[in-house]
């Protein structure tokens, strides 16, 4: 518990509780296993922590205490690291940061988390929930609503212990790279290392979620459609769509995400035929019915890969997810246009909640009479819409639809 990693993992976690950086960037760029440990625990600990701080003190600490009570009492009640060496830390952290002054404030809460001086939530309470579950309690409604039977399998489903790859170099070149891979519908499973990172920079293989990579090969390519891929940041899925054959044009509505696009497809060696700056939500001429297939891989919340992106719940509000339902359905509405007679218009989403998946799905086909749902050709029986959810083996909480204009 050296100064360096208190440092640093009071850096991350201001990052991300006040500017909502996303923690996946934050964590590339810091791999020391001691500022990882802290700072995934406090996260994954956020609610009963706050709420031992919050019972603690007279008055709720502002963000920059709150953050340093937070690494005291996960290093603590979770990591058995001795009251002295937690308060010296934190006290050297506070002078570093030009708050000597809060040193008997912060001396005090911390002696009362070590002592257990406090009472967590009954369960009469509504904290409790939250504390229990680790999630905001409109999103614990969310869960029991739209899964009564199974909401705490699927929130306490965990991360994977390897990651997903779609390979362009074939088994044998993944095998002698991870020998344990284990091979998929769309691409592998496998143990990152050194051998699977270098097969990505050198783009004889691309890291891609297994339910991500399900959607892209859910889509029927023959040989030359025509595809748009309207909010196509990373690139991933274009960029598998056309090595599939499609003729794709990837865009998106921001110019550093057009770059990522770009970026992606130079670094697998894939053309794509057409990269540009579009905003989904505004209509544009010459793109009327012009395209054989649509993808709209939505902007989201996210929610249905927690287990990997535990960060998102302190980035989101009811709010949020209501707005994001709305512009779904508007992006919908707007690129449906672009559809050929007898095309097929897909949607999809990284989320589990009804309100942006089936709930807009329903909304669009009501509006648009000449739309229909058309069964998707995957192995899970469907009937033009499947919901993936987290299952603790790799597969995150996707939603897919296929609707057919004719």
């Amino acid at each position: 518990m050296t100064k360096s990693t208190l440092r640093q993992a009071y850096d991350i976690l201001i990052k991300v509780y006040k500017d909502n950086t996303y923690l996946n960037l934050l964590m590339k760029k810091n791999s020391h296993a001691g500022v990882a440990k802290i700072v995934y625990g406090v996260l994954e600990k956020h609610y009963e922590l706050n709420y031992i701080i919050d019972s603690l003190a007279e008055k709720k600490p502002k963000l920059n205490i709150r953050v340093m009570l937070l690494i005291a009492s996960y290093c603590l009640l979770y990591l058995n690291t001795p009251y002295n060496v937690v308060l010296n830390g934190i006290s050297e952290l506070a002078q570093s940061l030009g708050k000597s002054a809060l040193k008997p404030f912060l001396a005090a809460i911390t002696k009362k988390i070590d002592e257990k001086n406090y009472q967590l939530p009954k369960k009469n309470n509504k904290e409790y929930m939250e504390v229990k579950y680790n999630l905001p309690s409109f999103l614990v409604g969310l869960f029991r609503k739209d899964y009564p039977n199974n909401f705490e399998e699927i929130i306490n489903a965990k991360s994977y212990d390897r990651v997903h790859i779609i390979a362009k170099c074939g088994d044998k070149t993944v095998l002698e790279a991870e020998p344990t891979a284990i091979k998929t519908q769309t691409g592998y499973f496998v143990k990152n290392n050194k051998e699977i990172s270098l097969l990505s920079f050198l783009g004889k293989a691309t890291y891609m979620s297994y339910g991500s990579s399900l959607i892209a090969q859910s889509i029927p390519i023959g040989c030359g459609e025509k595809l748009l891929d309207t909010c196509a940041a990373p690139g991933g899925k274009s960029v598998f769509l056309a090595e599939r054959g499609a003729k794709v044009t990837s865009c998106d509505i921001h110019e550093h995400r057009v770059k990522l696009i770009s970026d992606y497809a130079k670094r697998m060696n894939t053309k794509l035929d057409n990269i540009c700056k579009r905003d989904a939500t505004k209509y544009y001429e010459k793109w009327q019915e012009h395209f054989d297939i649509v993808l709209v891989d939505a902007p989201c919340s996210g929610l249905g890969v927690l287990e990997t992106r535990r960060d998102v719940i302190f980035n989101r509000t009811y709010q949020d997810i209501l707005n994001l339902a709305s512009l779904q359905l508007t992006i919908l509405n707007n690129v449906k246009n672009y559809v050929k007679k007898g095309g097929l218009l897909v949607y999809s989403t990284c989320t589990i909640f009804s309100m942006e998946n089936g709930d807009n799905v329903e909304k669009f086909l009501q509006q648009n009479n000449d739309f229909r749902l058309e069964k998707i050709e995957l192995p899970y029986q469907n009937d033009g819409t499947i919901q993936f959810l987290p299952d603790g083996k790799g597969m995150g909480g996707f939603y897919l639809c296929h609707m057919r204009r004719i």
